[in-house]
């Protein structure tokens, strides 16, 4: 019965929003969004650089911020409101192009003319999205009927690779015709030669002289959830496995998801957390550690070291599951310390990079350092 009133509801908030749809809308301006208004990040926010450089005040800017403190210095005349908001509602009625970081929330009702882009915020074909996992089966009608609202109005979306296409249509009940194979806009960052080793090395005040080991599980159990996450991982062991092994000193960076937090304090490591760009901490880092979490696929562009590190490994795969399965990642998988000490041990970079560039052409990778260019090209066909 619940899920029978959540889709009344749905169905009602639309209707009322449709009725505005006498107001005509601004064809210049555009809306970004970020994880529902809590970041100014991921590929919204390489997007809105990229066309806010490029080209100005051709276009009016719209973030969708709980902080508008997150807009740098530097970009003038934003105009930023909060999630849900009443100033929200109108720029969604008014504005021509619509792009998030997420999938479009069901009240959204996409007006004939409007332009609106999932980005999403993951590439590569990794864990599964379903929502259907354990948790949400009671709730199958009023998700299945969610999924058919969003795909009718959502006009774009970004995929990293080609198996992402196939899966994630599926998934989310969108035709394949609608995925732009450009790769992620936020990856663009790993084609150039700048690295943000320096900059990272200031904001955390370490030694430029260690490497960085970057540490960043994804979150368990159900989405829009927070949960607690217990390290398991033996960290003086880790370094001292990767001092022996690549040489050098390294530093510990944790990197929760947005939906973790960590119950206490470790004094041997730095929580990177909260830092509003996980790109440039890839870029800055030397070796990646993660479980199921896509920012390995963004990692693997660089072809530097990435570790799995997985102890629930086949609970995870028994209670959710994974597009590609995880035998045939090219990254080392470890469920336990003793077994990551031995991957680290028997890493071998040419054949790490061979497994790498496998895994792209497995995967069609579509990632080529010119996914802002080319989705401006392809979603603001007037403005060339």
């Amino acid at each position: 019965m619940i899920q029978y009133i959540e889709i009344a509801i749905v169905i009602l908030l639309r209707f009322i929003k449709k009725i505005l749809h006498i107001i005509p809308i601004c064809e210049n301006r555009i809306i970004f969004i970020s994880q529902r208004g809590s970041q100014y990040s991921c590929n919204p926010k390489y997007l809105f650089e990229y066309i806010y450089r490029k080209y100005g005040n051709i276009y009016q800017y719209i973030w969708c911020l709980d902080n508008k403190k997150l807009i740098p210095n530097g970009f003038k005349k934003i105009t930023v409101v909060k999630y849900l908001s009443i100033k929200y509602m109108w720029h969604t009625l008014r504005s021509k192009y619509y792009i998030s970081n997420v999938v479009v929330d069901p009240i959204f009702p996409g007006r004939k003319n409007q332009i609106v882009v999932n980005t999403w915020h993951g590439g590569g074909a990794y864990k599964k999205q379903d929502p259907f996992t354990p948790g949400y089966k009671s709730r199958k009608q009023f998700m299945l009927t969610v999924r058919k609202i969003r795909a009718g109005y959502t006009t774009h979306y970004i995929a990293a690779c080609e198996k992402f296409k196939i899966y994630l249509s599926k998934e989310w009940a969108a035709s394949e015709q609608k995925f732009l194979p450009i790769g992620m806009p936020r990856n663009d960052l790993f084609f150039s030669n700048y690295s943000y080793k320096e900059k990272i090395s200031e904001y955390y005040n370490i030694n430029k002289e260690l490497k960085i080991v970057l540490y960043a599980p994804t979150f368990r159990g159900l989405r829009r959830s927070t949960d607690y996450f217990d390290f398991t991982l033996k960290i003086e062991k880790l370094l001292k496995n990767l001092e022996n092994k690549f040489k050098g000193k390294y530093v510990f960076l944790f990197r929760g998801h947005h939906f973790t937090s960590i119950d206490y304090i470790y004094t041997d490591i730095i929580d990177a957390t909260n830092y509003p760009d996980m790109q440039e901490l890839l870029s800055a880092s030397d070796i990646l550690i993660t479980d199921y979490s896509s920012s390995m696929w963004d990692f693997s562009i660089m072809y530097k070291p990435c570790f799995i590190y997985a102890p629930d490994a086949k609970k995870y795969q028994a209670e959710r599951g994974f597009y590609t399965p995880i035998e045939e990642w090219p990254f080392p998988l470890a469920e336990t310390n003793d077994d990551l000490t031995e991957n680290i041990y028997k890493f071998d970079e040419e054949e790490y990079k061979k497994s790498v560039r496998k895994h792209h052409e497995d995967l069609g990778s579509y990632e080529t350092g010119s996914a802002c260019q080319q989705f401006y090209q392809i979603v603001f066909p007037t403005q060339k």
